[in-house]
């Protein structure tokens, strides 16, 4: 790795930086993984697929009711 690096993007515990050498670097914490651009746009492609099955796990599911035609029965 050489010792310049340009930042793509970076967070309290993570960064992506390009080195020197021309490689795409994942930091996470004391975790640093270099790849090449390739590998990179792999990478990229499974976060931003794990953050879309994550948002539709966390967001309620919006139900309609079709007042209606529903079933009920009338208490006195």
């Amino acid at each position: 790795m050489g010792y310049k690096t340009e930042f793509l993007s970076q967070a309290e515990v993570c960064a992506i930086y390009q080195c020197m050498d021309g490689h795409i670097h994942l930091k996470y914490r004391t975790l640093d993984i270099a790849m090449d651009a390739c590998d990179f746009h792999q990478v990229a492609e499974v976060f931003v697929k794990a953050l879309h099955v994550l948002q539709q796990v966390e967001e309620p599911a919006t139900e309609e009711i079709d007042l209606q035609n529903m079933d009920t029965h009338v208490k006195v």
